[in-house]
């Protein structure tokens, strides 16, 4: 049976940042923050049984604060880069150079939700409601967005997101979780083991901005199809990844991800279109991440989303809300060890 708590941790300006955890008896447990809809802490057992961390996460509220580097928050309305900040006659804020990015710099991760809690016989879930506003967010519409955090007795974490709008607008949100599977980031993921489904990538021009075109992964850093140690990848490609692999949204499982130190592995699946995995290669900070400065190649970036820039590029995702109608995205991070 699993359990939920609830306390108060802290405060960014005048608004409360309370804290969620989400428990299982197998030892999995998840924190959430209102601030943000973050996952800040996500416990897993060892093969030994011992439960660690198995995300990045900062010191406190006032660390998420100030955080540029969108740790474990919802990214939305939009994840990643929009050309120019343009959709049609609507100008977004250009906060990536003369590009837009991540929703702007009053995105859905800087936004306080409201929650409710539910717990059943099977699993415990926390569900963030935030009204996205062109006043408070800056983009179209008054767009009703939905997050659920679900723990399941099994070992899996299920992360909803829902949006229904009553005008056009846009959809396309991301988790941005970095994930090291040793457990308080012990060693980096550099000796993590990586497998994806996937075929092609995104070409992508000097401002990270998708250019059309889409390259075969075969022969290249790309090719995760076999398991693949991830520090042998990045040896191909000394700058790391920070790039948009092509998915088969019917896949079982689009990502594994494990750790043989740990014995901890993790599955994803989802019915995105597209997965973009960021290495951290030289992200050296001095801010502390796990109780350390913050360092290349700690945590791997997992955003699952719809591809980056889909309304310039005529055939690819339909990232566009219509009125009145739900957009419901899943993703599921199956966990054993």
């Amino acid at each position: 049976m699993g359990s939920i708590t609830i306390r108060e941790w802290g405060s960014i300006g005048t608004e409360k940042v309370m804290r969620i955890t989400l428990s299982q008896s197998n030892g999995m447990s998840a924190s959430c923050i209102n601030y943000g809809a973050r996952l800040i802490r996500l416990l897993v057992p060892d093969r030994e049984g011992q439960s660690e961390n198995v995300v990045l996460g900062l010191a406190d509220a006032e660390a998420y604060g100030n955080d540029q580097a969108s740790f474990g928050a919802t990214v939305g309305p939009v994840a990643g880069r929009i050309a120019e900040g343009k959709w049609g006659a609507v100008q977004l804020e250009q906060n990536a150079g003369k590009h837009h990015i991540h929703g702007g710099s009053r995105g859905w991760g800087q936004q306080f939700w409201g929650f409710t809690t539910e717990e059943t016989a099977e699993a415990v879930s926390v569900t963030f409601s935030l009204e996205s506003t062109p006043e408070t967010v800056g983009y179209p519409g008054r767009l009703q967005a939905k997050i659920s955090y679900t723990l399941d007795a099994e070992g899996c974490l299920t992360i909803t997101m829902t949006g229904a709008c009553s005008e056009e607008t846009l959809f396309n949100p991301t988790s941005h979780i970095y994930f090291n599977l040793s457990g308080e980031a012990k060693r980096p993921i550099t000796e993590h083991i990586l497998q994806l489904a996937c075929e092609e990538v995104l070409e992508l021009d000097t401002d990270k901005l998708p250019t059309g075109k889409k390259r075969a992964v075969d022969g290249t850093a790309f090719d995760f199809r076999e398991a693949t140690v991830i520090g042998d990848a990045i040896q191909k490609k000394p700058e790391g990844f920070d790039d948009v692999f092509l998915m088969h949204s019917d896949e079982q499982k689009q990502l594994v991800l494990s750790d043989a130190g740990s014995g901890r592995e993790m599955a994803l699946s989802s019915n995105r279109s597209s997965i973009v995995l960021f290495s951290t290669t030289d992200m050296n900070e001095p801010y502390l991440v796990n109780g350390r400065p913050m360092q290349s190649h700690l945590g791997l970036a997992i955003e699952a989303q719809e591809m980056p820039d889909a309304i310039h590029h005529p055939g690819w995702d339909n990232i566009v809300l219509a009125p009145n109608t739900l957009a419901t995205r899943v993703q599921n991070y199956n966990f054993t060890w």
